[in-house]
């Protein structure tokens, strides 16, 4: 276990994983550091002459060299922490390539001092470059990460016993390692992989290497305290493999856990894409509502207005006795309510309090939808034949919501209408039960969709309309499957389009008509 030659040839080199690190955090600017680094740890370690050619020699062409890797894994972008397969395996490639420079030019000149013999530089150079490499794939990256400690501690209070398990586990395989006998040891530290996996997997690319120094910690000094301990070469081989592997299954499962969370945030982006799109219809459809709004509460007004007219006439012409005048107010009140519920379904869709799903009779609601567009229809000379019996299962669906599917689907008929002769402008609605569903059909005698934007008609700002916002369709669809059903689209048996919803029965007559 002693280095050759004191050529600084050991298990593994963490001076280079070091120097390495240093260079690509602080830049080219800290070679001549590194440079100085080198040459004085040549005096104070290994007492060579600081005005010998060779020393000098070495320190220049090893700062230089590494200087060089550092400058090019900048270039490549690799000098921030590793977080995919791809990365790692350019990072140990280029690494490996650069130390082989490195450790040959190394022996060369040791050869050319005439301190080691050409034949002994086919066995120390192998073992020099395998030594700075593992060095490297040991360190670097975890030094790498340094700015991200702080986070990573903070993970590890939260998962501190599977850490713990983990170390536990690590020095099992150690002990198991160096404390049996055996006249081959070599063979009891390959379970060194199975904790190293275990942490990668749980860990990511930081977890696993620090692993890893753990193991060649453990290794060194196991290995100084055994008298029979493997050949220097074969643990090198070993360190570096288990380095390697930890490197690269630590990427694989970064790599793996950031598209996860890619895919999560992709997934958040859609539902606050939905909740936009709910948010916007609110407002997309405000002033095509307010006019049904008007229509449905300037009936109930009116009526309530005629009514406490005519009371007050039947009162100051001492007619309170006259029966007529309770039933009058009787209505009047009536009337006052129906404004009421008006106002207060009105107030519940602005403030978003329209979602509560319960059970819902469609007929009702296509029968009211009916009424509000009359006078529309009578405008546009356009025909609604409503199909929808009122024995129907209810629906489970937020009443609201529905409403406001129904209007659009509605409204975008009648204008679809207008595009053809006053004689042929028919809109029909027809409800019917399809297994625990049921399906209403709005279809309308209109020019129908263009080809070139069928398959894009539920998209966000799709629309034929000059003065469309493209909203309808879109935010319909989200409204509808938020409560369970689906909206689509094919063409009308009469030319134009229909428009399917289908929305699923209240469970209890669900189950009850099973």
């Amino acid at each position: 276990m002693q280095p050759v030659l004191k050529l600084g040839i050991t298990p593994w080199n963490p001076q280079a994983g070091l120097t390495l690190a240093v260079l690509l955090t602080f830049g080219p600017r800290w070679l001549p550091i590194t440079a100085l680094a080198i040459l004085v740890s040549e005096v104070l370690i290994r007492h060579g002459s600081p005005a010998s050619g060779l020393v000098l020699g070495y320190a220049i062409w090893v700062a230089t060299g590494y200087g060089a890797l550092a400058t090019f894994l900048r270039r490549q972008g690799l000098d921030t922490p590793i977080r995919d397969s791809r990365s790692a395996a350019k990072f140990a490639g280029v690494t490996a390539a650069a130390t082989l420079v490195i450790a040959a030019g190394y022996g060369v000149l040791f050869i050319a001092a005439g301190l080691l013999a050409s034949g002994h530089s086919s066995n120390s150079l192998p073992s020099l470059w395998i030594g700075d490499l593992t060095g490297i794939l040991t360190l670097t990256p975890l030094l790498i990460y340094g700015r991200e400690w702080p986070a990573a501690l903070r993970l590890l209070r939260g998962r501190i016993w599977e850490a713990l398990a983990q170390l536990m586990a690590l020095l099992l395989t150690l002990w198991i390692a160096f404390g049996l006998s055996a006249t081959d040891q070599l063979h009891l530290f390959y379970p060194l992989f199975v904790p190293v996996i275990w942490i990668a997997l749980r860990w990511g690319v930081a977890g696993s290497i620090l692993s890893t120094l753990i193991i060649q910690i453990g290794l060194i000094v196991g290995a100084q305290e055994q008298s029979n301990a493997p050949p220097l070469l074969d643990l090198q081989f070993l360190m570096l493999t288990l380095s390697l592997t930890a490197l690269l299954l630590g990427a694989v499962v970064t790599e793996r856990a950031a598209a996860a969370t890619d895919r999560q945030r992709a997934e958040a982006r859609l539902r606050e894409r939905d909740t936009a799109l709910a948010r916007a219809m609110r407002f997309a459809v405000a002033g095509e509502l307010a006019s049904a709004l008007a229509h449905e509460l300037n009936q109930p007004i009116t009526a309530l207005v005629s009514y406490l007219r005519a009371s007050e006439i039947m009162a100051s012409s001492g007619g309170t006795g006259d029966e007529r005048l309770a039933d009058t107010l009787k209505k009047a009140v009536q009337e006052a309510i129906r404004a009421s519920e008006v106002l207060r379904r009105l107030r519940n869709f602005y403030q978003g309090n329209s979602g509560k799903r319960r059970p819902v009779n469609l007929g009702s609601l296509c029968e009211a939808a009916s009424v509000s567009f009359r006078d529309r229809l009578q405008r546009g000379g356009a025909r609604l034949v409503t199909r929808v019996d009122a024995s129907l299962p209810k629906v489970s669906a937020a009443a609201t919501q529905i409403e406001i599917v129904l209007h659009n689907l509605l409204s975008n008929a009648i204008d679809a209408v207008a595009h053809v002769p006053a004689d042929v402008r028919l809109i029909e609605v027809d409800g019917s039960q399809v297994g625990n569903a049921v399906v209403l059909r709005v279809e309308d005698s209109g020019p129908g969709i263009a080809e070139d934007i069928a398959d894009r008609l539920f998209e966000p700002f799709m629309t034929s309309k000059p003065d469309g916002m493209g909203l309808g369709l879109a935010i319909s669809r989200s409204l509808i499957r938020a409560g369970g059903g689906e909206l689509s689209f094919e063409t009308s048996r009469h030319g134009g389009a229909a428009f399917i919803v289908r929305l699923p029965i209240e469970s209890e007559q669900a189950d009850a008509h099973e």
